[in-house]
Formats: structure tokens, sequence, C-alpha cells
């Protein structure tokens, strides 16, 4: 696989953050005193498991099953010692739910549970343990079935990075065979007239100098016609527009489970609205599946007078308080207000971007 796809989206700042839930070991300590074995036990307990939370946080699959024995593994060793030492447990049953399929994370998470309660029953009489290990019990359960829900979203973000990175990669390919294609047929019959008459030129520089000056004014004429062509085929190479961005839309979000329905007919527009309007679905497919958890998707179109409206709408479970600029939206608004449009972004049922610019037709006879 190509390894500019980024296949782990797991966020840095995710792995520092999770950290803080290592915390709830230190409040027994405030009324049962750790000895300095307590205070060792955990500082070779850290040692081992920091390193291993943040290296189990680039993997996923059967791969999460070492870090996961792991981290089950400390919280027994800890069990004698001062401390709680049931979150390391519960560290446990959140790698249990990065297993895949969910399925089986769900058999994982329902077996630390019962082997938990079982080391907890057979280990210890003290009532305050027996509470310990039931919180750790039932809040295991809970994160570790929450895992499960967050895994499947990294999932379809994988396989929406896949699409997008396959579906470019074919259009970069088939771009590429086009402009050759241009080029060949804009520079060939050029170039070879010109080599034909800078000969004959050369030939008659002596012989009949004006005939001479002809053909090289004729081979002036065909090079800036030249010039005018490839500067044509040029500004015709950008593929980002709003038709290919649909298209492209449509195959990320069906890898991803979600189904894309377009409606209404698109004007002719200029390069630089269409490419806008391009990067705006681009950006919205993008949020459905990171953002959404949809399983349906619309786009409509609609030409009110001399302004196009465009709505990108899905069926997902998306928060006002989720909805960030940092995700690509302000860069969303701001592409469409730099070709004179405006966008909005609102919960309904789902996410929806509204957008909304003066149609400026493309001229006659552009390509």
């Amino acid at each position: 696989m190509d390894q500019s796809v980024e296949t782990n989206p797991k966020p840095l700042r995710w792995k520092l953050f999770n950290l803080i839930y290592v915390f709830f070991y230190f409040p027994e300590w405030f009324w049962r005193t750790p000895t300095a074995i307590d205070i060792g036990a955990l500082v070779i307990a850290l040692c081992v498991f920091v390193p291993l939370h943040f290296w189990a946080f680039e993997r996923s699959g059967r791969e999460v099953m070492a870090p996961m024995f792991a981290m089950e593994g400390i919280a027994l060793a800890l069990s004698p010692f001062s401390g709680y030492h049931g979150v390391f447990h519960i560290y446990a049953c959140v790698q249990a739910g990065f297993m895949r399929p969910g399925k089986l994370a769900v058999r994982w998470i329902i077996g630390l549970t019962i082997f938990y309660a079982a080391f907890t029953f057979l280990s210890t009489n003290d009532g305050w343990q027996w509470f310990n290990s039931a919180f750790a019990l039932v809040f295991g359960v809970v994160t570790g079935i929450s895992c499960i829900s967050a895994a499947e979203g990294y999932e379809r973000m994988r396989i929406l990075k896949r699409s997008q990175h396959v579906e470019r990669q074919h259009a970069r390919l088939a771009e590429r065979e086009r402009i050759a294609h241009d080029l060949h047929d804009v520079l060939g019959h050029t170039l070879t007239m010109v080599a034909l008459k800078s000969e004959v030129a050369s030939k008659l520089v002596e012989r009949d100098p004006q005939r001479a000056r002809e053909e090289i004014q004729a081979v002036a004429e065909a090079a800036r016609a030249a010039l005018a062509d490839i500067r044509e085929t040029v500004y015709d190479m950008s593929v980002t527009t709003l038709d290919t961005e649909l298209a492209l839309a449509k195959h990320a979000l069906a890898d991803a489970g979600i189904t894309l329905t377009v409606t209404g007919e698109l004007p002719e527009l200029d390069a630089r609205q269409s490419k806008a309007l391009g990067l705006s679905v681009r950006e919205a497919t993008t949020n459905i599946v990171r953002h959404a958890r949809a399983t349906h998707a619309s786009v409509t179109i609609n030409r009110a007078g001399d302004a196009l409206e465009v709505s990108i709408s899905d069926d997902g479970q998306a928060q006002t308080d989720t909805i960030e600029e940092g995700s690509g939206l302000s860069g969303l608004r701001r592409r469409v207000r730099e070709v004179g449009g405006e966008a909005s972004v609102r919960v309904d049922n789902g996410l929806c971007i509204n957008i909304r610019l003066p149609v400026n037709e493309a001229p006659l006879g552009a390509t």
C-alpha cells in the first residue's frame, strides 16, 4: 500500500488525553498512605504502560491483542499494592474494543470482564477492593463497547481515504494520458512543419534571401500559434471541477457504506466557480464520513435566477459542538467567498451545508 495514505486517523492529542485516566489510580492514596513499595510498583508499571499505550494507538485489529493482555497483566500485578489498579483493566477493555470485526471485540470484552471478576473473587475478601473491582468491571464494559463504535468510525475513515487516494491516482493517470495525447496533437504537426521550413530556409538563405525570410516568418508564426495552443491546453488541465468531485464523492461514500443522491442540473460554470464548488463537495464528503455516522447523503442543485444554490446534507447524528472551524469548514467558506458566494452550516437531522453564489456562465466555446 502507498505509504502516503494515512492508515491510522487517531490523532496524537487523543493519545495524550487518554493518559488522564491514569490519575484515577491515586485517590485511594488519600486514605491509604502508600509505602515506598507501593510507589515503586506503580513507577515500574507506568514505565511499561506508557510506551505500550502509545504503541497500541498505532495498531488496530488483532495487533491490539498484545497490549490488551499486557495492560490486563499490569492490573493484576498491581492488585496487592495501594491504588486503584482497576483502571488498567479499563485500558485493556479499550484495546479490546479496537479488535476487528466488532463481534470479536465484544467477545474479548466479555472475556476480560469474566476473567477480572474471577480474579477479584479468588484473590480478595476486602469490601473496598470489591467496590473498586465492580466499578472497573462496569466501566470497562461501557468504554470497551464505546470504542467499538469509534473503531468503526476509524475504519470508515481509512476506507474513505484509500478510496479517495485510488480515485485520484486514476484521475491523475487519465489526465497524464490526455495531456500526452493533447501535446502530441498540438505540437506534433507544428514541430514537423518548423523543422521542414527551417531546413528550406537554411538552403535558400544564399540563393533566395527573400524566400528564406518568408520561410523564417512562417516558422515564427507557427511557433506563436503552438505557444497559444499550449497555453490553452495547460489552462484546461485542471481536473478539480464540480462534475469530477461529485463522481469521486459518490464512489468514496459508497465505499464507506453511504449512498449519495444528486438532484438538479448544473449550469455552465466558469472554471473558478466549478473548482470552488468541487473542493467544497470534497470537504463536505470528508466531514460526512468523519462526523456524521450517516447512511445517506444528498446534493441538491437549484438555479434561482442569477444565483446557484447547492445544498449538501446527510441523515447522520452530527451535533452542533462537533462542527469545528478547524475541520475544514472555514476553508470551504473562504473558497466560496473568493468566487463571490456565501456558505452556511447548520444541524437539521444531520449536517447541512448551503452554498449560494452568483452564476458566471462559461463563455461560449470554452472547454
